[in-house]
């Protein structure tokens, strides 16, 4: 019992002094949030180069055909079975005619 107290003395005052810190930018008003997002734009940092620039504008662009050929593709399959199905289809009536030319003779 002895042992526990200072632990638990310790690691509340560690506590207490976390949550006192802060140092988030939720602790600030809605102007001073502002004013810190302003600032954090212009640190070196958030700064991109425009070789990254161009990266990113090649990757949207690859993201975008791929996805217009994942696109084509699925159209062209689904275009694909369409065909075949009508083509079952065409082919079932050509049966069924015949069946029915055959019984009226």
């Amino acid at each position: 019992m002895k042992t526990r107290f200072p632990l638990f003395l310790i690691s509340t005052v560690f506590v207490l002094t976390g949550c006192a810190a802060g140092g988030g930018v939720g602790e600030y008003g809605m102007g001073d949030e502002s004013a810190a997002i302003k600032s954090a734009r212009n640190r070196e940092s958030a700064r991109v180069s425009r070789a990254e620039l161009d990266q990113h504008r090649r990757q949207r662009t690859n993201a975008s055909e791929e996805i217009d050929l994942a696109n084509k593709r699925r159209r062209a399959k689904s275009e694909e079975i369409n065909d075949t199905l009508g083509t079952v289809n065409n082919a079932t009536n050509v049966l069924h005619n015949l069946r029915w030319l055959g019984r009226s003779w």
